[in-house]
């Protein structure tokens, strides 16, 4: 029902239309019956006008039916378009942590195989509306023919149709056994795509890797294959169930009542037309399995199909400030797969505007979850966060976002250049990559890059270079320089962090480099999620030493 509701949403008004053209096609189909089931009676009768009406009928068919289909077809296809593109709107409005417990292999079995599955559904969608029109005229005639014969037909039918539902039942465990399976392959499919390197390096790896691949599919394979078998087989018996009621019909029914041998002519006629259209709508109860199921498995995920799939999020500008604090701030959580969970905090320290501050620690310290607090990715599950001593609210979290200019470790870098909007894009842009070093393999034209296919500590570049463009009053960096040559890691620490700060920005740098710790401010360490120390590194020798490649003269330029 969720799938003919969400239809419905889209544009009840296109589907009133699309129903009331359905019905005339299908009062006029049934219609044609009655006319031929006349002529076989008295076949002498017939007239030009019944040879005109008989041609009208067929074009008033034909007609209809293209209309009905055409009219729903675009709904449905409209529809679609709306479910995927919501969808995506979802998960950018979903929070960070909950899109990580879901998992990426989820998130796209849902943005491909869900949405097919529904997709699938909705385009048999028209060719339903129109065969239930039918099915519903063809029975209104048969009570015209004969009430008592319709009464059995009805009851005979809701029989069949019941012992189909029944049949159908095991089908169903299967259907969501094997939605279940597709993830778990997707999973294993994308360790393929991200660690092919490795298992190519590793031949008795790889041989196990393809087990578990086999294994995947094995699964997803059986569990399709059964619960089509017992969906075909249900079908099979359905429409068994009606050849058994023509023939209880044609031979029994005579015996109980008199019936007259153009009456039983009709019935049977009039029921060998309606098993057409009610045997394309058992065949499409399988699909529609699929897409229930589909559909259960996205609101399990909370990407719910009924919320509104336009840009809610709402942003509240936050004004200037002077300092970030923590108050008592306190984040849990638990990735998946691993036995215990992880709890960081309770955190309290403040940061000045303008300040350049490390934050130091061991693996698994809690570094990368602090600056996704920093940053309003994750959200405190105690605590505050304030700005200037003013708790931050939840209506100013997507304004507090826009605060922070951010590269990852894993930073993500796009082919263009979206939401930046400068007069002299291109031009900045240009000069960037010239002080980068990058304007050798990379071009800009028109905000967009003529490649981001480029080695890890090149990328980082270029995700820098996106950050200075985006000109925040706080940039936070998550271990940037652990990618780059000796070089680039000592311009990053004396020549741009500092650039940075003359220019009124907040820079939060995550890092391990400790010969560079007199760059900051301030340095801030971890261990197992609490903050164990801050200090001020005085300016040593360490940086005026030899530094063999890396005294190489600076050929970075200043970037304004």
């Amino acid at each position: 029902m969720r799938v003919l509701l969400f239809l419905l949403r889209a544009s009840w008004r296109t589907v009133l239309l699309a129903g009331l053209v359905g019905a005339l096609s299908g009062v006029a189909s049934v219609a044609l019956i009655a006319l031929i089931l006349r002529t076989l009676r008295a076949p002498d009768a017939s007239t030009p006008v019944m040879v005109q009406l008989f041609a009208a009928l067929c074009v008033v068919v034909l007609v209809t039916r293209i209309g009905s289909q055409v009219l729903l077809s675009r709904l449905t296809q409209h529809s679609v378009s709306r479910l995927r593109v919501g969808l995506c709107r979802r998960i950018l409005d979903t929070p960070l942590q909950q899109l990580e417990g879901i998992g990426t292999h989820r998130l796209l079995a849902s943005l491909t195989g869900d949405v097919n599955n529904i997709a699938r559904a909705m385009n048999g969608l028209p060719g339903l509306g129109v065969n239930l029109v039918i099915l519903i005229c063809g029975t209104v005639y048969l009570g015209y023919l004969s009430p008592a014969l319709m009464v059995a037909s009805v009851v005979f039918a809701a029989l069949g149709v019941t012992s189909y539902r029944y049949s159908a039942r095991g089908a169903r465990t299967y259907v969501l056994r094997a939605r279940e399976a597709q993830d778990g392959l997707l999973k294993q499919v994308r360790g393929l795509i991200e660690g092919v390197k490795e298992l190519k390096m590793h031949h008795s790896r790889r041989r196990a890797f393809d087990e578990q691949v086999e294994r995947a599919d094995a699964l997803l394979r059986e569990s399709q294959f059964l619960g089509d078998c017992l969906h075909d087989a249900a079908i099979i018996w359905g429409r068994l169930t009606f050849f058994i009621g023509i023939g209880l019909l044609l031979f029994a029914w005579p015996r109980l009542s008199p019936v007259d041998g153009i009456t039983l002519t009709g019935y049977a006629l009039t029921i060998l037309y309606l098993m057409s259209p009610l045997e394309q709508m058992l065949a499409w109860l399988p699909v529609f399995s699929w897409a229930t199921a589909s559909v259960g498995k996205i609101e399990r995920l909370g990407l719910m199909l009924d919320e509104a799939t336009g840009d809610t999020t709402e942003l509240v500008p936050v004004p200037p400030w002077q300092e970030l604090e923590f108050r008592g701030v306190t984040h849990a959580y638990q990735a998946e797969g691993q036995p215990q969970g992880f709890t960081l905090g309770p955190l309290d320290f403040a940061i000045r505007a303008g300040e350049i501050v490390f934050v130091i620690g061991g693996n698994g310290s809690g570094k990368t979850t602090l600056g996704k607090l920093l940053t309003g990715l994750y959200w405190p599950d105690a605590g505050q966060i304030c700005l200037d001593g003013q708790p931050l609210s939840a209506p100013m979290r997507e304004g507090y976002r826009q605060l922070f200019a951010v590269v990852f470790d894993d930073a993500m870098v796009f082919d263009s250049l979206w939401g930046l909007d400068a007069a002299d894009l291109d031009q900045q842009a240009r000069e960037y990559l010239r002080q980068l070093e990058l304007d050798k393999v990379v071009t800009v034209t028109d905000g967009t890059f003529s490649t981001t296919q480029l080695s890890r500590g090149q990328r980082k570049r270029l995700a820098l270079l996106t950050a200075y463009l985006e000109d925040r009053p706080v940039y936070l960096f998550d271990e940037w320089a652990a990618d780059q040559d000796p070089v680039f890691r000592r311009v990053f620490y004396l020549r741009l962090l500092p650039e940075l700060k003359r220019r009124g920005k907040t820079v939060i740098a995550v890092t391990h480099d400790d010969r560079y710790f007199a760059s900051a401010d301030r340095v801030i360490k971890l261990e197992e999620g609490k903050i164990v120390d801050a200090f001020r590194h005085e300016l040593g020798a360490e940086l005026d030493a030899p530094q063999s490649r890396t005294d190489i003269p600076v050929r970075v330029r200043s970037i304004p």
